[in-house]
């Protein structure tokens, strides 16, 4: 809730910069622009929980897990801000962000082996503040600051195969999740101008969503990563969680997502004075 409040009070901060912008003699129009980028995503608590998947709830059964790859992030982006004088601007970002496919594996002491691999991409809508200053003729330095409302998706395909022989037995992992929840962004960037109102740009930014849980269809059941009062991480359907909690008395928490990614981003924007 906390979040949310800072959330809007930023935005209303910014529809009423806007607004006093018109009543100013400093210069007003827009700039609009497209964005990619390329960055390295910082591990964290994220991916401490997920090298403690397991497969099943037993306790007996011992496993080994590994991770790898859902380091390098793409970003697509657009955007369009408005000029409140000669060095303000405030704006929305409207964009996605790709991760690298992230390898699981998982060897268990009944024999068995899992392989899941995780496509996680995330669409995004920030609002900006930015501040800029001249450099040196053509040259601006700018700097930017916000936050906003992300939609994630996270597919996850795979097998699981196993056990002794002749029980042994192959299993088909298939599953589409989506969460939901915040983003922020610290920005820092040079602005050249390429022609009159033609800017080039390169900077570099941290972008960073937490999604408190995921939920959707795993393997046709309506499904999600839960954290088990032990720390091990498996997914489960809803039904049987309620059923677990009620029998067991255990506690279960959906698996969340913090996650910082470290972006290299290069723009091109137009922009139009007043």
């Amino acid at each position: 809730m906390s979040r949310c409040i800072v959330i809007l009070s930023f935005l209303v901060f910014m529809i009423s910069s806007i607004t006093l912008s018109h009543l100013s003699a400093e210069p007003s129009g827009m700039e609009v622009g497209l964005r990619y980028g390329g960055g390295e995503r910082v591990p964290g608590r994220f991916d401490g929980d997920l090298k403690q998947f397991s497969s099943t709830v037993s306790p007996l059964i011992a496993s080994d897990v590994s991770l790898s790859g859902g380091r390098s992030t793409n970003l697509y982006e657009g955007f369009f801000r408005f000029l409140l004088d000669s060095r303000s601007r405030v704006g929305f970002v409207i964009g996605r962000n790709d991760w690298q496919m992230l390898q699981l594996t998982e060897v268990t002491s009944d024999y068995y082996y899992t392989k899941l691999t995780s496509e996680i991409y995330s669409y995004h809508i920030l609002g900006m503040y930015y501040f800029t200053v001249p450099v040196f003729r053509n040259w601006e330095w700018e700097s930017g600051l916000g936050g906003g409302f992300t939609s994630a998706d996270w597919n996850v395909r795979g097998f699981s195969a196993g056990g002794l022989a002749p029980d042994s037995q192959y299993f088909n992992q298939k599953g589409r999740l989506r969460g939901s929840g915040l983003t922020y962004r610290a920005e820092t960037a040079i602005n050249h101008r390429l022609y009159e109102n033609t800017f080039f740009q390169i900077g570099l930014g941290y972008h960073y969503i937490a999604i408190d849980k995921f939920s959707g269809n795993y393997n046709g059941e309506t499904s999600s990563f839960y954290i088990r009062a032990d720390g091990k991480v498996g997914v489960l359907d809803d039904t049987r969680v309620i059923d677990a909690t009620v029998s067991t008395a255990q506690t279960f928490r959906r698996l969340d997502m913090n996650s910082g990614s470290w972006v290299l981003y290069f723009s091109v924007f137009q922009r139009f004075l007043d």
